[in-house]
């Protein structure tokens, strides 16, 4: 078996911009339906964090620099 690690920020959490503070359906995620096309051969692993960021150090919360 093969792993996808779909290591990202908002995107990769399901964020949903119409409801804030919530997360789109399990079912509605891009990383379940990439898991859904991939089939069983494959496990995807999301890992996504609001605020996650490779662009640059945030001061005030260095936990979410993707790069470190």
């Amino acid at each position: 078996m093969k792993t996808v690690l779909c290591y990202g920020d908002s995107n990769t959490w399901g964020y949903n911009p119409l409801s804030p503070g919530s997360r789109h359906p399990h079912e509605k995620r891009w990383t379940t339906v990439l898991q859904r096309e991939l089939g069983g051969s494959f496990l995807v692993i999301p890992e996504g964090q609001n605020g996650r960021t490779t662009v640059w150090d945030d001061p005030l919360e260095g936990h979410r620099n993707g790069a470190a």
